[in-house]
C-alpha cells in the first residue's frame, strides 16, 4: 500500500475541522445533542472514511470512484462487517 501522505493529511485535517465544529455545537446547549450526533458526527465518520478510502489514489479518487464508495466504512479496517459485530 502506497499512501499519498499529503492527501491523507489534507483529508484528515478536513475531518478534524468537522469534529471540532461538532464539539462546538454540542457545547452550545441550544443544539439538540441527538441531532448533532446523528447529523454532524455522521459527517465526521464519512470524512474519516473518505480519508482512508482515498489514501492511495489521492484526489483522483473523486473523479473515478462512486460517492457512496468514497464514504463507506473502509474494507481494510477491523470490525467492518455487521456479522462480526454480532459475534
Amino acid at each position: 500500500m502506497s499512501v499519498d501522505r499529503q492527501w491523507l493529511i489534507d483529508a484528515l485535517s478536513d475531518a478534524l475541522e468537522s469534529l471540532s465544529e461538532t464539539i462546538e455545537r454540542l457545547e452550545d446547549e441550544r443544539h439538540d445533542a441527538e441531532e448533532v450526533m446523528l447529523d454532524d458526527l455522521a459527517n465526521v465518520y464519512a470524512k474519516l472514511n473518505f480519508a482512508v478510502n482515498t489514501a492511495e489514489t489521492g484526489p483522483s479518487a473523486i473523479d473515478t470512484t462512486d460517492h457512496d464508495a468514497l464514504i463507506q466504512w473502509p474494507e481494510c479496517m477491523p470490525f467492518d462487517r455487521e456479522d462480526q459485530l454480532s459475534d
